[in-house]
């Protein structure tokens, strides 16, 4: 595929436009807000013909190969300029699904992608009208299509039923995509579980996912006979067909709770419930853990890693990552003069602030609808905020953070461990409505900033 822009780099990019375009429609003078969005166009318009020069100059291989930056091709996407045209993205999206529909006795067939972009699917074989082609469009389909074509417009898809609200085999929204990194080591012909009820089985060189719970006796499956592709349960003695959606063989009618895996760029991820996630197994070991575990900071790429207690007593050494802090302090005399948070130059009134253990440097790491969008702030601005605060001189670098809510009076300040930090991000985006997050994210916030109070001691 040719390097598609991810839906988080694309997300935080139109985040970004919608911004510009609420400060300029925010004007009062009808002529000055007329002005402001056409200067506003020029620039874009200016850009993108700048980019558009620099890329004729190149090779078909220099743009390809500039397009995998996830940045840069949110900008060509964002000016027509991607060197991979939607179509083709579309296809090779659906070829990357088709492994996991064809396994569930399905397929999904491209009807029509529009001059407007609107794309038109249907679903056939057995998932056609089955109350599992929801979920398999929900959380496989856009989920390929979101990483390839984030550009798509509109999408419409046939075959399919409404999943019923009360069916616990098919979760319902609030499902994200998890990687399953013993997931290649499976060989063929056997059976793994990960977790509490998560197997993973390999039929003929394909992977397939279903709950360890038989349909039958309820018990578990991991202890059943796997034979070319029918697992049959060691308690109950039903057989399954694992290629045909986990159906009962012999023409019985239980099914097994098939998961959403799919497989593709070197890694092996699967849909799971977020209630569920937390019971999972640690991020570095695959050993099962509960929902009261650590967590550690992964450097690189900032982002949380839930482990185990021997995972965290064993690598919180290590140079890649760093445990995360153990307090959290609620700050009610702090002093935020408004031309510091100004030289911060933070576009929202909610953020969190932290030091870099590597670069020493501060940073300010804000909320958004596609996750957490990172700045640096000015040190100068920082270093007057701690002289007037010295509750600040503690802060731990990379551990915690000093969060600042300025969306309310008084405004909320609090030093928060870093995975609170990132429970927050993760809590608005999975919140966010329309443009501006709605009441919902309001709620949210206060709901944090309630927790966070009911276990912080004072300054």
């Amino acid at each position: 595929m040719g390097g598609p822009a991810t839906d988080q780099d694309a997300g935080a990019l139109a985040v970004r436009v919608e911004e510009l375009g609420g400060l300029l429609d925010a004007l009062a003078d009808d002529e000055a807000r007329e002005t402001a969005q056409a200067f506003a166009q020029g620039i874009a318009d200016m850009h993108g013909e700048g980019l558009a020069r620099i890329f004729a100059s190149l090779s078909q291989e220099d743009r390809e190969r500039l397009a995998q930056d996830g940045v840069i091709a949110s900008l060509l996407l964002l000016h027509g300029l991607y060197p991979v045209g939607l179509e083709t993205r579309v296809h090779e999206a659906l070829d990357e699904v088709r492994p996991y529909l064809e396994s569930h006795g399905g397929d999904v067939e491209l009807v029509e992608l529009t001059d407007a972009g609107v794309l038109r699917l249907r679903l056939t074989g057995s998932c056609d009208g089955c109350a599992a082609s929801a979920a398999t469009l929900e959380l496989a389909i856009e989920e390929a299509l979101m990483e390839a074509a984030p550009d798509l417009l509109g999408l419409e898809v046939a075959g399919v039923v409404e999943r019923p609200r009360a069916d616990a085999d098919h979760p319902p929204a609030g499902t994200s995509w998890v990687a399953i990194e013993q997931a290649g080591e499976i060989g063929r012909g056997a059976l793994t579980v990960i977790g509490r009820d998560l197997l993973i089985a390999n039929v003929a060189g394909t992977l397939l996912a279903y709950r360890d719970t038989c349909a039958g006796c309820g018990g578990p499956l991991r202890d059943g006979l796997l034979i070319g592709g029918t697992l049959t349960c060691a308690a109950c003695e039903r057989s399954f067909d694992l290629p045909r959606a986990g159906r009962e063989r012999d023409g019985g009618e239980l099914q097994l709770a098939p998961v959403p895996l799919l497989r593709g760029g070197g890694e092996v991820r699967v849909a799971m419930p977020r209630a569920h996630q937390r019971d999972e197994v640690c991020d570095l070991c695959g050993i099962g853990i509960g929902e009261d575990h650590r967590h550690l900071l992964e450097l690189t790429e900032r982002r949380m890693v839930c482990v185990c207690e021997t995972c965290w007593s064993l690598r919180s050494g290590d140079p890649e990552f760093r445990p995360t802090g153990g307090r959290t302090v609620w700050l009610s005399d702090v002093v935020l003069p408004d031309d510091v948070w100004a030289a911060f130059e933070i576009p929202v009134g909610l953020a969190f602030l932290l030091e870099s253990g590597g670069t020493g440097g501060m940073a300010a790491l804000y909320p958004s609808p596609a996750g957490a969008t990172e700045s640096e702030i000015d040190p100068r601005a920082w270093e007057r905020l701690v002289a007037a605060n010295p509750a600040l001189v503690s802060l731990a670098p990379d551990a915690e953070a000093l969060v600042v809510d300025r969306t309310c009076d008084p405004p909320r300040l609090v030093i928060a461990p870093i995975d609170d930090c990132y429970r927050l991000v993760g809590l608005i985006k999975q919140r966010w409505e329309g443009l501006s997050g709605g009441r919902a994210i309001e709620a949210a916030v206060a709901e944090f900033f309630e927790d966070l109070r009911g276990h912080a001691v004072a300054a």
